[in-house]
Order: structure tokens, then C-alpha cells, then sequence
């Protein structure tokens, strides 16, 4: 069911690019080490060329300068180069298993995460290791090759001014730290306070529709403006110490950058350092100061990096609850009791509440057609989901087959399955694309004929480019009911061995889910067909009728049988029918 991690490493992403992760840096220090040498020539041009008004000596060295910017240059080209094509191929890579283990989650584990919270970690925090990673391999080498290099040459350069240095940089470093300790706890409300804001966006945006019906406008408008404001709140405080940071650091600095000018001053007065020297001098602290701050930089950067890491690190951490054996068994598909459903007093509940299902025990033969039926909350959708093992019973068995489910390969036992969710989805590309979800190999012929069974055959040969007409993200393009019936097309090809339809004839009138259920059973008679409904007439034909009242079983029989014996059954019956009711 997907590729599977236990743990998230960022570091092995980078191992498979490891020569550009050397490589790229390389460049990068080769670059800086250019840098330390242009303040000594500069130097040697003001206390030799100009003093001794050398012009050849002058154009010499400026030539020399020239030729180690171009040189740098190029270099630093082939480092920005290496970090850009090492950073986005990590991502990707992590995006690409994030997504396949996502896939592996069996419902138990989506229903702990919201789908904005899982998109922005696909995406968001995932971008925020790029471009972390890009930031680190662009300077790692340029820090210590500047620092190092430039310290070297400013002590070797007058050993007393460097002092400045010792009474500088443990200033540089609190502050630093001093910020990262005010901004870390900032990022990681701001990523709760993400996930929240993007919740109500899309609830907002997929339910617009709704929301314009109950003139609730003003209502979501002001519930997002709440969750906006306390987003912008938290940014606003990251983003005012991460601001603070540099004018600090740059404070700093310009007043050592003014205590060596005096302190340099003097001695130049006094004959012990050469004007050049001291212009050197100041261009070397320059460079360590540059390099400190691209430190303090970095020390942020890794601040969200590991934010980001530990909410990508959650999702890889989260284990499947439901997978497939070491050994499974293997499917006889000539068998003719595939279809064959059992439940051995099953019971259910999400997340240990309160049980949704209690001591079920029924059992389904292979061909039949079973309606199960009830209010909201009554555990109906329940009972489907443990079929193809989207759920594990907390208590009991289920069987298809014959076989306990979880003794199949998952994608084998969904393999016999086909379900049609209540709310039906179609994706972007055409009807033919959508109908081969179930078989990409399905013929056009297999395809009309699905089309004509699920009632959709009249209204696709309509349209001039037939099943090649495209369909819009969401099928927003189709009505409900033509929605509906594409799904359920989709899912009768190949005909599967157990076909549920989860409420998903809701918005079909009476006399076209006549016809759909007539046209199912006539074509796939071998097939077990389980109707969820709120609507007794989509099940009057059953053979069998499943009435369930808070996750229990009230009344199992035929339409006539449970309007004799089952309140709760006459009554949904009779408030639907209120001419039979009188």
C-alpha cells in the first residue's frame, strides 16, 4: 500500500546527492577564500601604488582584483548552482514519500490529521527544508573560510586591534541567541495557527454554496477574520525579532567599526600602521561581520527548519494501523462465495469512544441484495467501512469470502469491492478517465455498458466528444445526480464481487433509481449488492433489510416483514409515504 517510513531523516535524502552537497559548497569556499585576498591587495595598492604613484603597479593588482571577481564568480555561479539542484530534488523526494505514506494510511490515521494540516506539510513545511537546505549549502564553506581567513589576516595585519574582535563577537552571539529563544515558540503557534486558518478556508470554500443559501456570509467572514487576525498576530511577533536581529547585529558592528577607525587612527599617527593596513583592516572585520551574521541567519534558518522537520517527522512517524499479513491468503476468484459477507459480533468505535457498532452478527450469501437503513448516527457507514478493512473492528470478525479480512491482501480484497462514498467524486480529465479507475484496461464497450446500467448513458451520448468530454475538478461541470450515476458506473465495471452503494442515489428521483437498482440486478446478478439509504423505496426489493438504531440492529427482514414487526422501520416508511400512512 505505499512505500513506508518509520522515521524521517533529512540527511538521507541527501546521501543520494551527495557530490553536489560536497561540490556545491566547494565552490562556495573557493569563492570566499577570493574574498580574504582582494582586501590585502587593496591594501598594497594604497600604501604601494598610490604612495609611490606606481600607476603600473596601480593597474596590476586592480587587473589582478578583476580577475579573482570573475573568478569568484564563476564559482559562486556552480554553487548556487549545486544548492538549487540539491535542495529541490530533496524536496521533491520527500514530498513524494510523504504523499505515498500518506496513501498508506488507512482511515484511523487520516481522521488525526485535518487535510489542510497534511497539504501544509506536503508543501509549506517541506519548502521550508528546501529552501533551508539551500541556504546552508550556499554558505557553510563562505562562514568558516571568511571568518577564519579574515581573522588570520586582521591579527597578522596589527594583533592589538583585534582585540575588538574578542569584546564583539560573545555580544553578536547572545543576541543571537537571545532572538532565536523569542522566535522559536512563535513558529510553532504560527504553524498551528496555519493549519487552522487554511481548515476554515477550505471548509468555507467547499461549502460556499451553502453558506450563500443561509446568508451565513457575514458569519464565516468574521469567523476567518478571527483566525486570520490571531495568524497575523503571531507572524507579526516572529516576524518582529527576526527584524530585530540584523539592526542589532549591525549596531554592533558599525560601532566596532568606529572604534577601530579611532583606535586605527591613533596608530596611524604614531607610525605604528600604514593607512592601507587599516582600510584592510576594517574590510577584514567587514567580512567576519558578514559572516557572523550569515551565521545568525543560518541559526534562524535551522530554527524553522526544525519546526518544519518535527510536524513532517509526525507524519512519517504515524503508523499504519491497518496493513496487509506476511502471508496472505491467497483469492480463488472462481469462487463462487466471494461475495459472501460475515459479521461475527462486531463491535466498533473511533478512537476508543463510545461504540458506533454493538454486536453485530449477520451474515450475507454471495448475490444478494441487502438494504441497510436508518437515522443519522445509527452506525450505518460504519458497518461498510469494515468491509474493505477502511476500519478494524475493535471487537469481533468480519468476514468476506469466508476469510477474516484481515487475513487478505489489502489491494486484493478491495480488488472485490467496489464502493460508492456518499458524497461522489469525480476527478479532473474525461468520463472515459474516470471510468478506468477500476480497470485500465476496460474496453469502450465495457464502459457504455457501465454507463448504460448506472442510468448516465443517455446524457453522456449527448454531448459531441461522447466519453471523451471533459470533466472539471470535482465534477463541477455535472449536476448531483449525474455525479452520482458516473460514480456508480465506475464502480460496476468489471463487475465487482461485492458492490456498495453508501447513500449514493440520494439525488436521483424514485423512477431513475428504479431503473439503476433493475439494471444491476439484471446484469449483475452474481454480484452482493449492500444499499445504504435513507429512503425505504430505494430498498423495498431487497432481500434482505438491515434496520440499525444507534449502532445496533433493530429489525433484519423483507420490506413487508419489518413494516409488520419494526417501529422504527414503519416509521421512516410511512413519513416518506404519508399517502400509505393515512
Amino acid at each position: 500500500m505505499g512505500k513506508k517510513k518509520k522515521e524521517f531523516n533529512m540527511f538521507s535524502y541527501l546521501k543520494k546527492y551527495k557530490f553536489l552537497v560536497i561540490f556545491g559548497p566547494l565552490c562556495k569556499g573557493i569563492e570566499a577564500s577570493t574574498e580574504v585576498v582582494v582586501p590585502l591587495l587593496m591594501s598594497l595598492i594604497i600604501d604601494v601604488g598610490i604612495v609611490n604613484n606606481d600607476r603600473q603597479y596601480i593597474i596590476g593588482l586592480s587587473v589582478a582584483i578583476l580577475a579573482l571577481n570573475i573568478f569568484a564568480m564563476l564559482f559562486a555561479v556552480l554553487g548556487q548552482k549545486a544548492a538549487a539542484i540539491t535542495s529541490e530534488s530533496m524536496g521533491r523526494d520527500i514530498r513524494n514519500d510523504m504523499y505515498s505514506h500518506i496513501n498508506s494510511f488507512s482511515h484511523a490515521e487520516l481522521d488525526k490529521y485535518s487535510t489542510t494540516s497534511l497539504l501544509n506539510r506536503t508543501v509549506h513545511d517541506v519548502q521550508q527544508l528546501q529552501e533551508g537546505t539551500a541556504s546552508f549549502l550556499r554558505t557553510a564553506m563562505r562562514i568558516p573560510f571568511l571568518l577564519i581567513g579574515s581573522l588570520v589576516m586582521a591579527i597578522i595585519i596589527d594583533l592589538k586591534l583585534s582585540i575588538v574582535f574578542a569584546i564583539v563577537t560573545p555580544l553578536l552571539i547572545l543576541t543571537v541567541f537571545f532572538i532565536i529563544k523569542k522566535i522559536d515558540p512563535l513558529l510553532k503557534s504560527g504553524k498551528i495557527k496555519l493549519d487552522k486558518t487554511s481548515d476554515i478556508t477550505r471548509e468555507n470554500l467547499n461549502g460556499i454554496r451553502v453558506v450563500r443559501a443561509f446568508n451565513k456570509q457575514d458569519y464565516e467572514i468574521s469567523k476567518f477574520e478571527k483566525a486570520n487576525y490571531e495568524l497575523v498576530s503571531v507572524e507579526l511577533k516572529e516576524g518582529f525579532w527576526s527584524a530585530l536581529l540584523q539592526p542589532l547585529i549591525v549596531f554592533l558592528i558599525d560601532f566596532s567599526i568606529i572604534a577601530l577607525i579611532y583606535f586605527g587612527g591613533i596608530q596611524i599617527n604614531i607610525g605604528q600602521l600604514s593607512q592601507g593596513n587599516l582600510i584592510a583592516f576594517i574590510n577584514y572585520f567587514g567580512q567576519i561581520a558578514m559572516s557572523l551574521i550569515m551565521a545568525a541567519r543560518l541559526v534562524t534558518i535551522f530554527t524553522r527548519m526544525n519546526t518544519a522537520s518535527t510536524r513532517i517527522n509526525d507524519v512519517f512517524e504515524t503508523k499504519n494501523s491497518i496493513v496487509s499479513p506476511i502471508k496472505p491468503v491467497k483469492i480463488d476468484y472462481s469462487n463462487p462465495n466471494l461475495g459472501n459477507i460475515k459479521f461475527n459480533h462486531v463491535s466498533f468505535s473511533y478512537n476508543n469512544l463510545k461504540n458506533a457498532i454493538n454486536d453485530l452478527d449477520i451474515e450475507i450469501k454471495a448475490g444478494e441484495t441487502i438494504g441497510i437503513i436508518g437515522g443519522t448516527g445509527s452506525g450505518k457507514s460504519s458497518v461498510i467501512n469494515l468491509i474493505p478493512r477502511f476500519y478494524d473492528a475493535t471487537k469481533g470478525s468480519v468476514f468476506v469470502g469466508d476469510v477474516n479480512v484481515k487475513h487478505y491482501d489489502l489491494r486484493e480484497l478491495r480488488s472485490l469491492i467496489s464502493i460508492v462514498p456518499q458524497n461522489p467524486i469525480l476527478f479532473e480529465g474525461t468520463i472515459k478517465s474516470n471510468m478506468l479507475w477500476r480497470n485500465n484496461n476496460a474496453t469502450n464497450e465495457e464502459i457504455i455498458k457501465a454507463l448504460k446500467i448506472a442510468q448516465s448513458y443517455d446524457f453522456v451520448k449527448e454531448y459531441p466528444d461522447f466519453i471523451d468530454h471533459k470533466v472539471n475538478r470535482g465534477g463541477t461541470n455535472f449536476s448531483g445526480g449525474q455525479r452520482q450515476r458516473l460514480t456508480i458506473a465506475r464502480a460496476i465495471i468489471n463487475k465487482p464481487h461485492i458492490l456498495i452503494l453508501d447513500d449514493s442515489t440520494s439525488a436521483l428521483d424514485f423512477a431513475t433509481d428504479a431503473k439503476l437498482r433493475k439494471a444491476i440486478k439484471n446484469n449483475l446478478s452474481d454480484t452482493t449488492l449492500i444499499i445504504v439509504t435513507q429512503r425505504t423505496n430505494s430498498i423495498k426489493d431487497a432481500d434482505k433489510i438491515i434496520v440499525m438504531d444507534y449502532g445496533n440492529i433493530v429489525g433484519i427482514g423483507t420490506h413487508e416483514e419489518l413494516l409488520n414487526n419494526c417501529e422504527i422501520y414503519k416509521e421512516i416508511h410511512y413519513s416518506q409515504n404519508t399517502k400509505e400512512g393515512k
